[in-house]
Parts: C-alpha cells; sequence; structure tokens
C-alpha cells in the first residue's frame, strides 16, 4: 500500500474535521481508534448521538455531506435509525457574490453573461455547496437555467478526499471487524462519484441520455454549446413540487399523476437499466398542462442486465414463495460462495410469509426493502453499491407516488412493468443474448477445464483424496445425478435451437427456405415448452 502524503494545509483541515466530530457522538470511536487524547465521555442516547453527526456533516460541507447521503443508502451495514437521519441530509447555503460567478463564467464560456445571453439574473434561484443556478435567457428567445460549479469547490473536495483515504487505512488496520466493509474501497467509490458529479459533463450526458429513454417524464433539453466542465445550461421548466400542499390544492390531478409516477421510474429500472437514483419531490415538477418533469441528474443509477434478471428474479420468487432462488441471489450479491449462513433461508422464508402475493397485508416497498436489506445485515452479506442505490430509488419513488395518493396501491400501479420486463426476457433478441452469454460463459470453463484439472490431480497425488459423504442424502443422489444430466442437455439442446431461431427470424427469405425456417421454430418452441415443464418437476 503506497504511503499518502498530508500537506500542512490537509492536517489543519483533519484538526477542524475532528473537533467539529468530537462534538457529535462518534467521539468515543475516535478515542478508541486513537485520532483523538483522553477518556471517552459517557455514552449519549443513540438518537442525540445520530443527530449530532448529521449536524457535523452539513457542518463541514459538501464533501461530508454527499458522504452522509452515500452512507444514508447503506442500510445494509448502519443501523436503520441513523441512515434515515442521513436521508434528510441537505447541502443548502449560503450564495458566493455574483462577480465571483461572472468571472468563472466569463472564463469557462469565453465571454461574460451578459454577452452570451440576452437576460441574466445576477440573483440565483438555488444555491447549494457545489453549484449555484440562476435564470438567463438565450439570444433564441428560449428561457433557460444556468448551473455553475462554485469557484474553488473541487480543491476543497480534493483535500477532503485525502482525508478521509487516510482515515480508512486507519480503520481497516485499527479496527479488524470492519474489513469486511473495505473502507479503502469505500472511500475510492465515494471518490469517483463526488469528481463525476461535479464536472457537469457528465451530469449532460446522464440527462440526455434519460431524455432519449423517458416516456413518462419529461427531461430538460441540454444546450451543449454552453455546456462544460463547470457549467451546465438546460432549458427552464415551471412548474410545481408535487407535494403535499400540491395534492391538497389539485387532488384529482394528483391521484392521476401517482400510479404514472411509480410506473415511469420503475420501467426506467426494469426496462432501460439506467435511472434517476434520487426521485423525491424536490427533483420533480408537475407543469401547468399536467406533465411530470424530472430535475437534476447529478445522482444516476445503472444495472446491468444481470443485475436486472436478479432484480426479477426476486420479484417473481414473491409469486411462489421460491427461498432457494432469493437466497442463492443474495449470496451471489455479497460475493459469498459455499452454503448460505444458518437462518439466511429461515429469514427469507420469513420475509415471504409477510410480503408474498397471498399474504393478504397491503404491501408497502420501502417497509419491505428496508426488511430484506435488514436480512442481509443480520447474517454479514454486504450488498453491491448499485443494488442499494436502485432500492433506495424505489422506496424514494414510493414516497413520491404516496405524497400524491397516500391510498394508492403501489404494488398494483407497478404490475405492468413487471409483467412487460417478465415478457421482454423472453424475446427472441433477449433469448438469443442470454444463449450467447451460456456459451461463452461455456467456452471459458472449457478453456480452463485442463489447466484446472492438472492441477487437481497434481494436489491429489500430493495430498490425497479426502471424501465427506452424509448417508442420509445418498438415497436421492442416483436421482438427482439423472435429473442434473437431463436437465443440462435438454438446456443445451434449448440453445441452440434458440440461438437458430434467432437468426433465422432475422434472415432474408433468400437465405433460409421457408420450410426450414418453419421446423427451426417450432423445434424451438417444443424445446422451450419441454424445457419450462422440466423445470416445473419437484421430483
Amino acid at each position: 500500500m503506497s504511503p499518502l502524503t498530508l500537506s500542512s494545509t490537509d492536517y489543519r483541515r483533519l484538526a477542524t474535521v475532528l473537533r467539529t466530530l468530537a462534538r457529535t457522538g462518534a467521539r468515543p470511536a475516535l478515542v478508541r481508534l486513537g485520532l483523538l487524547r483522553g477518556a471517552a465521555p459517557d455514552e449519549v442516547g443513540d438518537g442525540a448521538a445520530y443527530e449530532g453527526f448529521v449536524e457535523a456533516l452539513e457542518e463541514l460541507g459538501p464533501t461530508f455531506v454527499k458522504l452522509g447521503q452515500i452512507m444514508a443508502t447503506r442500510s445494509d451495514m448502519l443501523p436503520p435509525e441513523l441512515t434515515e437521519r442521513l436521508g434528510r441530509l441537505h447541502d443548502d447555503v449560503s450564495p458566493v457574490p455574483f462577480e465571483w460567478i461572472r468571472e468563472q463564467l466569463t472564463v469557462d464560456l469565453g465571454g461574460s453573461p451578459d454577452e452570451l445571453f440576452a437576460e441574466f439574473s445576477a440573483t440565483p434561484i438555488a444555491a447549494a455547496s457545489i453549484a449555484q443556478v440562476y435564470a438567463a435567457r438565450l439570444r433564441t428567445g428560449e428561457d433557460v437555467v444556468v448551473k455553475v460549479r462554485r469557484p474553488g469547490i473541487e480543491a476543497v473536495m480534493r483535500a477532503d478526499l485525502r482525508l478521509l483515504a487516510a482515515a480508512a487505512r486507519v480503520v481497516e488496520r485499527r479496527v479488524p471487524a470492519l474489513r469486511r466493509h473495505q473502507p479503502m474501497r469505500v472511500v475510492t467509490e465515494l471518490s469517483e462519484v463526488l469528481l463525476e458529479e461535479i464536472d457537469f459533463r457528465i451530469e449532460a450526458r446522464n440527462q440526455m441520455e434519460i431524455r432519449k429513454r423517458a416516456t413518462v417524464f419529461h427531461v430538460p433539453l441540454v444546450h451543449e454549446q454552453f455546456t462544460t466542465q463547470w457549467t451546465m445550461v438546460s432549458t427552464r421548466v415551471r412548474g410545481r413540487s408535487p407535494n403535499a400542499a400540491f395534492r391538497s390544492e389539485e387532488p384529482a390531478l394528483a391521484r392521476t399523476l401517482a400510479p404514472e409516477a411509480a410506473r415511469g421510474l420503475l420501467g426506467m429500472i426494469l426496462l432501460d437499466g439506467v435511472f434517476h437514483a434520487d426521485p423525491h419531490p424536490g427533483n420533480v415538477l408537475v407543469t401547468p398542462d399536467g406533465r411530470l418533469v424530472l430535475l437534476d441528474f447529478g445522482s444516476v443509477g445503472r444495472l446491468s442486465a444481470k443485475r436486472r434478471e436478479q432484480v426479477l428474479v426476486v420479484l417473481g420468487s414473491l409469486v411462489d414463495a421460491d427461498v432457494g432462488a432469493v437466497s442463492d441471489v443474495l449470496m451471489d450479491w455479497a460475493g459469498r460462495a459455499g452454503p448460505a449462513p444458518p437462518g439466511l433461508e429461515q429469514g427469507v422464508e420469513r420475509f415471504f410469509v409477510r410480503y408474498a402475493a397471498d399474504s393478504g397485508r397491503p404491501i408497502r416497498l420501502a417497509e419491505a426493502i428496508a426488511e430484506f436489506i435488514s436480512i442481509a445485515r443480520e447474517h454479514a452479506l454486504t450488498l453491491p453499491p448499485d443494488l442499494l442505490l436502485l432500492m433506495r430509488a424505489l422506496g424514494i419513488a414510493e414516497g413520491l407516488a404516496r405524497t400524491l395518493d397516500p391510498d394508492l396501491d403501489v404494488v398494483g400501479a407497478i404490475a405492468p412493468v413487471v409483467v412487460r420486463a417478465f415478457a421482454s426476457r423472453f424475446e427472441p433478441k433477449a433469448m438469443a443474448a442470454r444463449a450467447f452469454r451460456a456459451f461463452k460463459e461455456l467456452d471459458q470453463i472449457l478453456a480452463m477445464a485442463p489447466e484446472a484439472i492438472r492441477r487437481s490431480i497434481g494436489r491429489v497425488r500430493r495430498e490425497g483424496l479426502i471424501v465427506q459423504v452424509s448417508s442420509s442424502d445418498l438415497a436421492d443422489l442416483p436421482r438427482a445425478v439423472r435429473r442434473a444430466g437431463d436437465s443440462l442437455a435438454l438446456g443445451v439442446v434449448l440453445a441452440a435451437l434458440i440461438v437458430a431461431a434467432a437468426i433465422v427470424s432475422v434472415a432474408h427469405d433468400d437465405q433460409v427456405a421457408p420450410l426450414g425456417r418453419v421446423v427451426i421454430l417450432v423445434l424451438s418452441g417444443a424445446g422451450l415448452v419441454a424445457f419450462l415443464w422440466r423445470l416445473s418437476r419437484r421430483d
């Protein structure tokens, strides 16, 4: 591990950070780590300690506010009482003088605001620790908002990130129990997220990508000619926040928009794999003509095709209470091999009793997500960041929908999106892609097999072979092996037929004889039916 060099300025900032945190419930931990001297004070109640910690993060500025917001997503590691308070973190601050912004805009865009815009209001319409937002009008007559990074913020954040990296090394060295959470890796990921968030070119790309995909939500247009690393200009959209006041004044419109909001946000997740990660009412507007608008794309989540399939497995398992499937997915998400921890399957089973489709009780997504994450936390299963971002976004989306309509059945509202996502997995293109991935993985296994076998034989020669057998399992062994072999053979044949069907479905008529096309498609369909029937058998 290479040494981390801190400057004298860094040490002064470190002293400020420690003094600020020492006034909170974090002091005992700092004393135990050797970062503060003296005896730890008497323990205070958790609630007071958490409140003090959150206030300290707000006082320390943008890096620590963003750190707290990311910590708010780690309910698999932190107590819910703390993550709930961290979720309320905000970074509203007093704006810096406009002359500082004018100077930066002039350097950044190659001209003063008065030269570049037909109108430019020097009074910000929003000010946060990273950026300030101004209203302006282009010379074409279009109203826009201009988002400008606060001068000097990058240097402050980089200095704070160096301190956090040094603190993470101390924690990994002195607190073995926390090593499994990989503090250094967490800080590295935090650094990447923060440095991307202050680069407005990345936010602009996120906004343009979601604008192309969005169907329910309107997304403002980005004016690329005025967008740089430090400045971003997009069309100004006027509207109202979909809060409780809006619901009381426009109850009919609010009830109409509530299920649309839930379906639109879930569709981004399950169908597109790119989603707004913080869709709270402050980042959503309702236009005078009743459209929903998404704002602020600094925090955007992305899910791979494999991750979306895993989420669908969990959602589908709510129908038939497939405890084993969900336990396997949890183990895979945590990167754990071997048998499941004792009690994991029992915890999943209890979850199904409460939240399965036939449980007979109204299901609240946020409550179900919190309990699902608590199962992982109880069994020391650390979930991946992209999944936690997804779960947080789902919880916020449900909160938005219920703000518009407190009586909304959110699960019923999003059911069509889930059904559509399941159906899309059986489209020829999707099935061909999965078959290709399966063949690619099989090819990798075959390529590695000779070397793995050679090493295994060498190890057996050196150390001998130890076999542990449970007699209670022997009775079912022949049948299990036979069934596994049959399923594997049928699966390979089906994958080949699917690939063939995908090829002939896109081929021109002069490339494949009509009779051959029909035969291949019929065999593929029959093979799929046989494979599904085989999977449905329990003996």
